[in-house]
């Protein structure tokens, strides 16, 4: 519940170094060539008793067994010449065919392919939820047993993965997101600047902006790539993006790679890249809205699109399935108005086969550069919201559904101002007595540039730490996690006999369905 987390483990009997070097896995060490010439032969005649036994005189109880020569008579002595000349051709022989042996044994080629041993095949197939299961001590008797006082599943239970929507399930589990995901849009505002086209148009260049923001930029999170990113990048629709590529084709750099270039920040719209930041507690991915030509086009006419009429219309259709059991409002249909929703997120259209989980309240804080202090009044709050829509607002299971924010006061706005002196006003709005006692900055601070990006950061963690505490229907997403696993354990539960569970687990690999990896069927 904490998380999707994969452990992977590699047995290796070379130390590091040599397998750096080493091009391919599993080829074994070649065989060390032979040394003959090692060490000094000698020539020794073996005796079967040492030398003193020669000494020793004989007794008469040796002389009672005669030599051979003794009685050997004409005919005995043909038949000894004869076995004598058959053992002498024998030596001979074996001689002969001794040293043909080591002939063919000196222009042989090492190693032998015939004789050589060679190890088995690394196999490629084995069952690898014995050793996780073991390691972990859940092959036990008692793992199986199921509490006697209490309602808590046994510490192991198998999953039956051939019932109908086990997979789908398990791909709405990876969607859960572990961490509460928050969202901060910047603006940058130019002296006497009023209209939101003119705010919007400011992040296109980098000569319209100054290099003190675009450094604010870069010390608030990396740049990551929308596409290619698996965690939170401040809209639904193109967040937790497991295992996707790029859908426009377009070859995308490293993210190492990625820089501002001309722009004034307008690069990290959140259309192809943002600025993301993410520690054990929390992810927030920072966005810089742009005036592109689709919002320039959608922005003329508040009449909705058919396609966003269409992609609002599936979006209660995706809700409404079975498996979605977490839904705080089902019944509750996406009634947003026209003005609400976002130019840039018209375009976005939800993957096929994939919902959107439980976001909770939308968390979402507004940070706005401003040239002029004055120009603070004049801020159209109002006309920026459409450009502030992360989609957590349109699903029917967002806590704050029911209740949209459109009104200015409930948005969060950190105001900075840049000084002569270097340093930076920061001036606050939002709902007074909540969002004006969040620290570390407080309404009127002057803060230095060294520090800006890390007080505006943990400001915004706590802001919409607060604004969710606040929430009475608010579930953390450990405890939405925890809900989803305990209903796919009561929903795909294979209930087995001790001995079947272990016979059906210790079967050769492709025999049994339940051999495969431990996740999800395992756990």
């Amino acid at each position: 519940m904490s998380g999707r987390h994969a452990w992977t483990m590699q047995l290796f009997h070379q130390p590091r170094g040599a397998r750096a070097s080493q091009k391919q896995v599993f080829i074994p060490e070649s065989r060390p060539t032979p040394k003959n010439d090692v060490g000094i032969r000698l020539n020794v005649k073996h005796r079967p008793f040492p030398e003193e036994v020669d000494k020793i005189p004989f007794v008469k109880a040796d002389l009672s067994i005669p030599d051979l020569h003794d009685i050997v008579d004409k005919e005995l002595e043909m038949q000894h010449d004869k076995l004598r000349g058959v053992m002498a051709k024998q030596i001979e022989y074996e001689t002969m065919l001794e040293h043909g042996s080591e002939e063919r044994w000196s222009i042989k080629s090492f190693p032998d392919v015939l004789t050589d041993c060679k190890p088995p095949t690394p196999s490629q197939e084995f069952q690898t939820a014995r050793l996780f299961l073991s390691h972990f001590g859940f092959l036990s008797l008692e793992a199986l047993k199921e509490p006697g006082n209490s309602r808590l599943p046994p510490h192991l239970i198998a999953l039956d993965s051939g019932l109908p929507g086990f997979f789908d399930d398990m791909s709405y589990l990876d969607l859960l997101p572990c961490r509460p995901c928050d969202t901060v849009f910047l603006f940058y505002m130019k002296a006497g600047q009023k209209s939101s086209h003119e705010i919007l148009r400011n992040v296109e260049s980098s000569a319209n902006v100054q290099h003190h923001f675009l450094e604010f930029l870069m010390s608030l999170g990396w740049p990551v790539e929308v596409g290619q990113h698996p965690g939170w990048t401040g809209s639904v629709y193109t967040s937790w993006s497991i295992n996707n590529h790029n859908n426009n084709g377009d070859s995308i750099q490293p993210d190492d790679t990625i820089t501002l270039g001309d722009t004034g920040g307008g690069v990290f719209n959140g259309e192809k890249r943002v600025l993301y930041y993410a520690d054990a507690l929390t992810e927030i991915a920072f966005v810089v809205p742009s005036l592109t030509d689709s919002s320039a086009e959608s922005s003329e006419s508040s009449f909705p699109t058919v396609d966003s009429d269409s992609q609002m219309e599936l979006l209660p259709n995706l809700l409404k399935q079975s498996n979605l059991t977490l839904e705080l409002f089902p019944n509750h249909s996406d009634n947003v108005a026209p003005a609400q929703r976002s130019p840039t997120v018209k375009s976005k259209k939800m993957p096929p086969g994939r919902t959107i989980p439980p976001m909770g309240p939308e968390t979402k804080v507004l940070v706005v550069w401003v040239e002029r202090y004055d120009d603070i009044e004049n801020f159209p709050l109002a006309d920026l919201l459409v450009e502030t829509s992360t989609g957590v607002e349109t699903t029917a299971n967002s806590s704050t559904s029911t209740r949209p924010t459109t009104s200015g006061q409930d948005v969060q706005v950190i105001f900075i101002h840049p000084l002569k002196t270097g340093l930076f006003r920061i001036r606050l709005h939002g709902a007074l007595g909540k969002f004006s006692m969040v620290v570390p900055l407080v309404d009127g601070m002057v803060v230095s540039r060294r520090s800006l990006g890390f007080l505006v950061r943990q400001t915004v963690i706590n802001a919409c730490r607060r604004k969710r505490l606040e929430s009475d229907s608010y579930n953390p997403p450990h405890v939405r996690r925890k809900q989803k696993i305990a209903e796919v354990v009561n929903r795909y539960r294979n209930k087995q006999l001790e001995p079947e569970f272990y016979t059906a687990l210790f079967q050769e690999v492709g025999v049994s369905s339940l051999d495969r990896d431990p996740t999800p069927d395992e756990l």
